[in-house]
C-alpha cells in the first residue's frame, strides 16, 4: 500500500458547488474550425493537435449554463489547438462506476472529471498518471493555493488538476434574527440557548442534514471543531481511527453526537431533520421555512425562484464550540489522466485550459479553485470572508467510511444510542472499512 497524505487544508479563496447530475449521454461535439479548408487552418492543426481526439468524461446537467458555456469553451479550445474533443456526460455515480469498469479493461478515457473522494481510491488502485512535472511547468500554477495543490496530491505527486471548488458557510436569514432580537449564533452554545425561538417566530432557528452525502460532510466539520479526525495518518503511511484507544478523543467525538441530540431535544432543529437530505434542507432554507442552515454557494441558483425569501441571506462561519475555532468543509473537484490514457498530452492541455482563467471565469465564476477568479457577491466574496479553515476527507476509499458516519448519526437520533456508544461504534466501523480496503494501519 502506498503512503497517503493527510487532508487538513487551509482555506484561502471563494468557492462553490454544483451538485446535480444528468443521465449518461453523448454530448454533441462542437464543430472545430481549426481543420478548415483554409491553408492557415490546416497549418495550425498540423502545428498543434494534428486533429487528434481527446476522449473526456464530464458531469453537467443537460441544458444548464455549465453545459452551454463548457461547450462554447470546448469549441474555442478546438479552434485554437487543432484537437477534437469528444465528450460523454454522466452523473458522478455513473462516472465512478464507468472508470472502475474501464480501468479493469484497459479502456479508460483520456480525461475524466470526478469528486475528491475518488482521488485516494483511484490512486491506491494505481491507475492515475503522475502530473507533477506538467503542473510544475505550468506558468499559471501559482494561482492555486497550497491547500488546493495538496487536495490534488498523493505522496507528494500531483495526480489530478482542479476544476471546481466549494466550501460550506452558515447561511442565515438575517431578518429572522433581527425580528427575534437575537444575534446570529456563533457557537454551539449560542444555538442551544435558542430554545424559545420556535414558539416566538413560528420556525426553527437551525437545521441539520440527517442522511445522505452531506450528512457525513457536516459531521466531519463538527468532529474537527471538537478536535478529532475521522481517520488519522499513521507512521506506516496508512490510516486508523484512534478514538477507542484514546479516552479523551472518544469523549470529544461523543460531544459531537451530544450536540446533535441536544439540537433535537431542545427544539432547535425540526425532529424530521433526522431523515432529511440536502434536498429538503436546502429547499427549507431558500423558501424561508428555517432561519439558518449550513450549505454552499450553489444556492445562488435558487435566488430567481425565491427573490423575497432569500434577499436577507448572509454568510457566516459555521458555529463551533466555545474555545475552539471555525472549520468548514472544502471540496475541490479533480480532473484525472489515467496511466492507460491514449492521448495524455492532449488531455493535459485540455485540463490546463479548463483550469485556466478564461474558462474558469466563463463557467465557474462562483466556484473556482483559482485565487484570481471571484466576484463581489455574497456567493463568492461572502464565502471567502468567513475566515474558516477548510478540511476534507483523508485520502482513502470513502464509501464505507461515509456510510458509517451516516449510520452513527442515525444511532443517536433514531435508535436511541448514547453519544458515547455511537462514537465508539463509529470508531470500530471506520477501521473495519479501512481494513476491507487494505488501508488500515496495524
Amino acid at each position: 500500500m502506498k503512503k497517503v497524505m493527510a487532508s487538513v487544508l487551509a482555506l484561502t479563496m471563494a468557492v462553490s458547488l454544483a451538485a446535480c447530475g444528468s443521465s449518461p449521454e453523448k454530448t454533441q461535439e462542437p464543430k472545430s474550425e481549426a481543420a478548415s479548408t483554409s491553408g492557415q487552418g490546416q497549418q495550425d492543426t498540423a502545428k498543434k493537435g494534428e486533429g487528434q481526439t481527446i476522449e473526456v468524461w464530464t458531469q453537467w446537467t443537460a441544458g444548464s449554463d455549465k453545459e452551454t458555456y463548457s461547450l462554447e469553451m470546448i469549441k474555442k479550445f478546438e479552434e485554437e489547438t487543432g484537437y477534437k474533443v469528444n465528450c460523454t456526460n454522466f452523473t458522478y455515480d455513473m462516472l465512478h462506476e464507468k472508470v472502475l469498469t474501464a480501468a479493469a479493461g484497459g479502456n479508460v478515457p483520456d480525461c475524466a472529471w470526478g469528486l475528491p473522494e475518488y482521488i485516494g481510491e483511484f490512486y491506491n488502485m494505481g491507475i492515475l498518471e503522475d502530473l507533477t512535472d506538467e503542473f510544475n511547468a505550468w506558468d499559471e500554477k501559482d494561482v492555486f493555493s497550497e491547500s488546493v495543490v495538496k487536495a490534488m496530491s498523493m505522496d507528494g505527486q500531483v495526480v489530478a488538476m482542479p476544476y471546481e471548488m466549494s466550501v460550506r458557510a452558515f447561511l442565515v436569514h438575517e431578518g429572522d434574527f433581527e425580528a427575534a432580537g437575537m444575534e446570529v449564533p456563533a457557537t454551539w452554545e449560542d444555538l442551544l440557548n435558542m430554545e424559545g425561538y420556535y414558539d416566538a417566530q413560528g420556525k426553527y432557528p437551525f437545521e441539520i442534514t440527517g442522511s445522505g452525502v452531506r450528512a457525513a460532510q457536516e459531521l466531519l466539520v463538527y468532529l474537527a471543531q471538537s478536535g478529532v479526525e475521522i481517520a488519522t495518518l499513521q507512521e506506516d503511511g496508512l490510516y486508523k481511527n484512534t478514538w477507542n484507544e484514546n479516552p479523551d478523543q472518544l469523549d470529544k467525538a461523543a460531544k459531537v453526537f451530544q450536540f446533535y441530540k441536544d439540537l433535537i431535544d431542545k427544539g432547535i432543529v425540526n425532529p424530521s431533520a433526522r431523515n432529511w437530505t440536502w434536498e429538503e434542507t436546502d429547499e427549507n432554507l431558500c423558501t424561508g421555512l428555517v432561519s439558518s442552515h449550513v450549505s454552499g454557494n450553489w444556492l445562488r441558483n435558487k435566488e430567481s425562484q425565491n427573490p423575497e425569501t432569500m434577499k436577507d441571506m448572509g454568510a457566516y462561519a459555521i458555529p463551533y464550540p466555545e474555545g475552539s475555532k471555525p472549520y468548514t468543509y472544502m471540496e475541490c473537484k479533480p480532473m484525472f489522466v489515467f496511466k492507460d490514457s491514449k492521448n495524455k498530452e492532449g488531455a493535459v492541455e485540455l485540463m490546463k485550459a479548463i483550469a485556466g482563467k478564461e474558462w474558469q471565469e466563463k463557467v465557474w465564476a462562483y466556484g473556482s479553485p483559482r485565487s484570481d477568479v471571484y466576484s463581489e457577491s455574497i456567493w463568492s466574496k461572502g464565502f471567502s470572508d468567513i475566515g474558516a479553515e477548510g478540511i476534507s476527507f483523508p485520502g482513502v476509499t470513502l464509501a464505507g467510511v461515509t456510510q458509517a458516519m451516516n449510520d452513527s448519526i442515525a444511532k443517536v437520533l433514531q435508535e436511541g444510542k448514547t453519544p458515547q456508544e455511537a462514537a465508539a461504534w463509529l470508531s470500530d466501523a471506520v477501521n473495519a472499512s479501512l481494513s476491507d480496503t487494505g488501508e488500515l494501519s496495524k
